[in-house]
């Protein structure tokens, strides 16, 4: 079988180097170039490598091909992968996760004991690769990646080519002084169709910035609202919902929790889910300037500037307290004020 992604590097060696430069890498780092991908499409990693040591960081490649894990993995012994394996990594500072197609899945069927001793294999690799200071993924647009999106092919490598196409030090100063608008405020209202205001209390928490150390494509302002006091209703043009499209949406707000639905079936959806699942756990805002619509594909839209989006679910990872297992957004269009 070719698991080759069967599409050249969209993303130039400019591109590259910006990108990394903006996850944080620095001189004097080791970073680790964690490529998953075949060898045919390996001057992807090589132009990785390359930036990282452009930045005058120590770059080290290590390749996971299903073609060769599945090689490798059809004869390993259990003494193949021991403690000392997994102790190298904790001398990497950085960690460029970069994958041309879904991480960690084989795409091939092993014995069962020797399935096990890969996956034992991929988890404790991962335990040791997230306690390094610093770990970034990086989708690359291909037309394997594509398939997550549910848009054509070409039009997802378009758009994410796009969107990582930026001046990210040019983001990074927008994101700082759209924060500036809301320094100390601790009540924003958002204004959304014609009658729709939500309200939400932001006492004790902080806004984050993502322009390109936290989630890829970036560009965003976010932060975590106190829960169960967001309340009011929220308008959306187009909801997107479980790779569904509706139009005109209004949810109803109270008590931090998601109560009603303008849409029957949008209703039916949240009816569904555990309460901790129907919390608005976050607010934030657009600023990716080369993300210029809605497409239905939440890792580019939550990123559009001049966007706003809510989520449900968990927060507890940005400086909320809502546990759940799921985290979910919707990106609508409106206007939002400090109330004072």
């Amino acid at each position: 079988m070719n698991h080759s992604t069967m599409n050249q590097n969209p993303l130039n060696k400019e591109i590259i180097l910006n990108l990394v430069k903006a996850t944080g890498v620095s001189a004097g780092e080791l970073v680790l170039v964690h490529f998953w991908g075949e060898d045919e499409d390996k001057e992807i990693a090589n132009h990785f490598v390359a930036a990282v040591a452009a930045l005058g960081a120590t770059p080290v490649l290590l390749q996971q091909s299903r073609t060769i894990n599945r090689d490798i993995f059809l004869t390993a012994k259990d003494n193949c992968f021991d403690e000392r394996y997994f102790a190298l990594f904790s001398e990497f500072d950085t960690v460029l996760d970069v994958f041309t197609y879904q991480p960690i899945v084989l795409g091939a069927q092993l014995p069962d004991e020797q399935m096990a001793l890969y996956r034992r294999y991929i988890s404790q690799l991962f335990y040791k690769l997230m306690e390094c200071k610093r770990f970034t993924q990086i989708r690359i647009p291909t037309q394997a990646n594509a398939a997550e999106s549910n848009l054509d092919p070409q039009d997802y490598i378009q758009r994410m080519t796009d969107a990582y196409d930026i001046d990210y030090e040019a983001l990074k100063t927008a994101c700082a002084k759209a924060i500036e608008r809301f320094a100390g405020a601790e009540r924003i209202v958002v204004y959304t169709g014609t009658d729709c205001v939500l309200y939400f209390e932001l006492t004790g928490r902080t806004w984050h910035i993502d322009a390109g150390d936290g989630d890829l494509p970036c560009g965003e302002i976010y932060i975590a609202p106190v829960e169960y006091r967001t309340k009011g209703s929220v308008f959306f043009e187009n909801f997107y919902l479980n790779e569904v499209k509706y139009s005109n949406i209004t949810l109803q707000i109270s008590d931090g929790e998601v109560v009603g639905s303008s849409n029957p079936d949008v209703w039916a959806y949240f009816t569904g889910l555990p309460r901790e699942n129907r919390i608005v756990c976050e607010l934030g805002i657009g600023m990716n300037p080369n993300v210029t619509d809605l497409c239905g594909y939440t890792v580019l839209d939550e990123k559009m500037a001049g966007t706003f989006h809510i989520a449900v679910g968990a927060n507890d990872m940005f400086g909320g307290e809502n546990k759940a297992n799921d985290h979910i957004d919707f990106v609508g269009c409106g206007r939002m004020e400090v109330v004072v």
